[in-house]
This record gives C-alpha cells, structure tokens and sequence, in this order.
C-alpha cells in the first residue's frame, strides 16, 4: 500500500518539448513525417489529380540503356485525309498543248531508237538463220546465184545440181535431225505462229504441196476429219448447225464492225468456213521426209494411234519415175493421206479440186517455181478456193538482198533450198501466165524478217469474173 501511494503521489506524466522532435519518434513515424510521396499516397484521388509522370527522354548515342523503353511503333491505320473538292470546275489547261516543231521532235526522238530495235531484231534473224546454214556444212564456191529480182525466175544454180527438195545424203536419221535443226531458227523468228495461222485459215479438201516433214500437221483442225458430218444424229447435226451458223454471224459482224451480211451459200455447207477440215492430203517426194511427217500425222490427229501401228512394217518406197505417185499413209477411209509423188511431174489426181492448197518453204526448192503456182491453180476450185502460201525470198532492203544472194549456195548446200528468189515476182509472172485470173487477195510481209518472208492467200477467178472484168 505504500508502495501504490507512493506512486499516485508522484507528479502526472508529461512529455518534454525536446522530446516532440521527429528524430525522438518511432521509426515509423519518422518514415511516415519524412516521405512527401507516402503522405501524397494516403490523400484521395479526389482531393489532388494524379501528376502525368513525364515521357522518359530519348536514348542518347547509339547505345540504348535496358531501363530505356522503345519508342511506340508507327500507327499503320493512319489514312492521309482526302482533298476536298473545289467547288467549280477549272477548265484552264495548266500547260500550253505542245506546237507542231515540239511534236515533230518528238517524234525524231522516238524513230531513232525504233529504227535501232528494227535492225537489231533484222541483224539478229539473218545471222541466226546464216549461221544455221553454215553449220555442219562445207562452203560451195562453184555455185551461183541470182543478182536482181529478174534473174530469179531462173534456176540460180550450176547444172550439176539442180534444186530437188532436199538436203544432201540424205537418210531417216539425218532427216529426223533436219528437222530438229529448224527448232531454233522458226522459235527466233517466230515462224511457228505464221505455220499456225496458215494451217488455221484451211478448209475443206486440203491439199498440202512438199509437205517435208509436215511441221504444219499439229496446227490444222481435225474435227470433221476423225468424225464427218454425216456420221452424227439428226439432232446432232441440227446443234452443229445452229453452232456453225452463230459462229458464221459473228465472225461477219466482228469483220464489218457490226453490220449484218449476208451468209454466201459456199458457206451454209460443212467446210466452207476456215478451220473446217473435211480431209487431208499431202505429197513430197522424199521418203525420209515422209518417215518423219508419218509419226508427227499419227500424234496429231486424234485416235489415229489406235488406227496406226508406231513404225512402218514395211520399208518406205522408192519412185520408180517422176510421175508415179506411191500412197505412204492412207487412213480414216481414205480421209488422211501421206502420198510420195513428185510435185514437179504433176499434183495428185485423186480429187479433181481441193478447196484448200497449202505450201510453206517449197517454191524455193523446186526448178520450176512459177510452173508449180500454175500447177496449184489448177487443181483449187475457181472462186471460194485458196492457195495458202508461206515462203522466204528477196526482202525489202538492197544490203538483205546482197547477204542472202552471197550466202545462198552455202544455204543449199545445207537445206537444198535457193532463199533469194523473188516470191511476188513469181506471183505476178503465174498470173500472166493464166490471163490475170490469178489474183492476190492478202499479203503479209512481217517487220521483223526486213521483208524476206512473204505470206500469201491467193484466189483463182472464175471464168464468168473474168469476163466482167474484160
């Protein structure tokens, strides 16, 4: 008891003010009076906005710090805002329209390089083709050849040989290997579309004149060759019809720019519209040449693999005399045939008239070249006929004409062909002949080849158009 009276006796509890300072207080305490960022922590967000802490600034130097965060990527949504229209029309050419002496110069500055890519392209085929020529071919100094245009009418060769058609030596490999050879020459100057084109304008009963090794045969169409007309229905055959009939009005409208024409009677009939094949015959008077045209006739024409045995069992015939005609190929009823003759005797007699008479590359093989035109002009029928003709001769150029008259022997020492003959000259010279019932009625002569390879469609008048025209 006097212990507790002793205490409550004692003076109260009170703190000095040197005690109050903030170095006297708890730990805690002390922490919570000297950090501003605690205090600035415990007010409400209603009270005091939070600061935006300040974009961290860009690293300096080529080295960045890790601490240092990358810079946001470029927004790819961002569309530039489009222009806002005027509201009235400025008609008012910014620029003045160029005057005559600035489109005369203009058009100096493009026929320069125009003529540059011209003689290139020239250059390019005419080298190609001299070099083929000279390839694998020994050079002939004894032979000759023609000078002018007017010379060309006459065999431009020495006695001792005459053009026949075919390369020397000539055997079924070397042949084949012939033909192999022209790949690179027609693909560098774009011969196989013009094969392609001509094939594609036949019709009717085609006759092929020195077919070779028949490089037209995968470009002619086969349709009324394998299946003829008359071997569908009566309801097929009114389908076809009503087809070939559109077909007939389209092609008159798309030529006469959309006016209607009449339809000729010639072409109400099957075949009387090009790329209508009705059957094929074709003739050349080498057997080895044939052997290749054999196999490409039996991959072209469809189902004639079932039909055709791969390789000739027997051996290919030889001609006893120029006149006589051996059938190589007679197949599809006697539709498709592959005959060995010799054009310059006489064409094949099997059809009186062909509505169709082709011939690429041979008028330069042959001795008689204006002879063989009329020869062809006989056998095509007077008026809706055609002689399709594809040929390389005298172009457009004196310097051409020289290179090919220089080169010509070394090319018939390799090909057996005289390629400066003058093709329109021959034309002319069969039409004469037959009294001008010869006519041209198209004739293509492409840049490129600087006027050297002619393409021509030519027609036989008949005899009441003749009369009109005296």
């Amino acid at each position: 008891m006097a212990s507790r009276l002793r205490l409550s006796s004692r003076t109260p509890f009170s703190l000095q003010p040197h005690l109050l300072s903030p170095y006297n207080l708890p730990s805690y305490s002390r922490q919570l009076t000297l950090s501003p960022t605690l205090q600035y922590a415990k007010r409400k967000p209603s009270q005091t906005p939070k600061p935006t802490p300040p974009p961290p600034p860009p690293p300096q130097g080529p080295y960045r710090s890790k601490k240092t965060p990358l810079p946001p990527p470029p927004s790819t949504d961002f569309t530039p805002p489009k222009p806002k229209s005027p509201l009235y029309r400025d008609d008012t050419p910014a620029t003045q329209p160029p005057t005559l002496e600035e489109k005369a110069e203009k058009h100096r500055n493009i026929a320069l390089p125009g003529a540059l890519v011209v003689v290139f392209i020239t250059s390019l085929y005419i080298s190609t083709v001299i070099t083929n020529s000279y390839k694998n071919s020994p050079p002939s100094s004894s032979s000759s050849s023609p000078t002018s245009p007017s010379d060309a009418t006459t065999p431009p060769h020495p006695a001792c040989c005459p053009p026949t058609g075919l390369p020397p030596s000539l055997t079924p490999l070397s042949a084949l290997q012939f033909d192999a050879s022209l790949d690179t020459s027609e693909a560098l100057s774009r011969l196989t579309p013009r094969r392609a084109d001509l094939a594609g304008r036949a019709k009717g009963h085609v006759l092929e004149v020195a077919c070779g090794t028949g490089r037209n045969l995968p470009y002619y169409s086969w349709e009324y060759v394998v299946h003829p007309f008359e071997e569908y229905s009566p309801e097929e055959q009114l389908d076809r019809a009503k087809s070939r009939m559109a077909k007939i009005l389209d092609m008159k409208r798309s030529f006469l720019g959309g006016a209607r024409s009449r339809v000729l009677p010639h072409e109400r009939r099957v075949g009387g519209v090009e790329g209508e094949v009705l059957s094929y015959t074709a003739v050349d008077v080498s057997p080895e040449m044939l052997s290749v045209a054999r196999n490409r006739l039996r991959e072209s024409v469809p189902g004639l693999k079932g039909v055709m045995a791969k390789r000739r069992a027997e051996p290919y015939p030889a001609l006893a005399s120029a006149e006589e005609v051996v059938p190589v190929v007679a197949a599809l009823e006697g539709r498709v045939q592959l005959l060995l003759g010799d054009v310059e005797a006489g064409l094949p007699g099997g059809r009186e008239r062909y509505d169709t008479i082709v011939q690429s590359f041979g008028l330069c093989s042959v001795k008689d070249p204006r002879g063989l035109l009329v020869r062809m002009a006989g056998k095509v029928t007077p008026g809706t006929g055609r002689i399709l003709l594809l040929e390389h001769g005298r172009g457009w150029f004196g310097w051409v004409n020289g290179l090919l008259d220089k080169y010509a022997p070394g090319h018939f020492q390799k090909f057996g062909c005289w390629w400066n003959r003058d093709i329109e000259g021959l034309v002319k010279g069969a039409s004469e002949e037959l009294g001008g019932r010869l006519e041209v009625v198209k004739m293509e002569r492409p840049w490129y080849h600087a006027g050297t390879t002619v393409v021509l469609e030519l027609r036989v008048k008949e005899e009441g158009e003749e009369e009109e025209g005296k």
